[in-house]
């Protein structure tokens, strides 16, 4: 009888692993310009969105969630053409506005809360 419903259990997680690797595959094929045929239509992939700047304390930026350094933040910033500026608090007021006015200087549209921009 043992026997019998160790084969069960061992069916049940083979089904359940194998329907985690196609939720996974197909997950993962929904990824930025993956899946998409030539005539979709859609090019919002081709034009950048707005990158995510987070202004951490020790002078350190944060770039979509990437350790960065300040001019490749202002170059991918520039490149999209709107950045969203946050700082934690403990980020040193010179550098917040130091970042803001290199993104300012090169052209960068900055949405961010109004305590960053005073």
């Amino acid at each position: 009888m043992a026997t019998h419903k160790q084969n069960h259990t061992g069916r049940t997680i083979a089904v359940i692993s194998g329907g985690a690797l196609v939720v996974w595959l197909l997950w993962r094929g929904r990824g930025k310009g993956k899946g998409k045929g030539k005539g979709s239509g859609d090019d919002r992939d081709s034009t950048p969105s707005a990158v995510e700047v987070w202004l951490r304390s020790g002078d350190r930026i944060e770039l979509n969630g990437v350790s960065s350094d300040l001019a490749t933040a202002v170059a991918r910033a520039g490149a999209a053409g709107t950045a969203r500026v946050f700082a934690t608090g403990d980020a040193r007021h010179g550098w917040v506005t130091q970042v803001i006015a290199a993104l300012k200087a090169a052209g960068v549209a900055i949405n961010a809360p109004p305590s960053l921009l005073n």
